[in-house]
């Protein structure tokens, strides 16, 4: 259960470093359970998220680099990476016209 939470949190942190904007000061964010009860904190202080555990505990770190958050444990260790979708490039198509563009020219020589 213990793991479970953790890795909520992490999760909901990991929603939070992709969807937040790069700020030079320490933000905090509070998590909640669905019950009401404290699942821990998230201090955001650049590109970096710090969770901690309901008792104020490490619970571990996300790094964002461009498009990728990569993510880290208690002590450490690499948990996991996640990268956001980038956006289609769109290429214009070109389409041809469906009636003549010199209707002169189609009026003398017949088109």
């Amino acid at each position: 259960m213990k793991d479970y939470i953790i890795g909520i949190a992490i999760g909901a942190g990991i929603a939070l470093t992709l969807i937040a904007p790069a700020r030079c000061e320490a933000q905090t964010t509070y998590l909640y359970g669905a019950q009401g009860q404290s699942l821990g904190t998230v201090q955001q202080s650049g590109n970096t998220q710090y969770f901690y555990g309901p008792q104020g505990q490490s619970a571990g770190t996300a790094m964002r680099s461009g498009n990728t958050t990569y993510v880290y444990g208690p002590q450490g260790q690499s948990v996991g990476t996640v990268m956001a979708p980038v956006a289609p490039l769109v290429m214009p198509v070109y389409q041809a016209p469906t009636q003549s563009l010199t209707p002169v020219y189609d009026s003398i020589f017949g088109r």
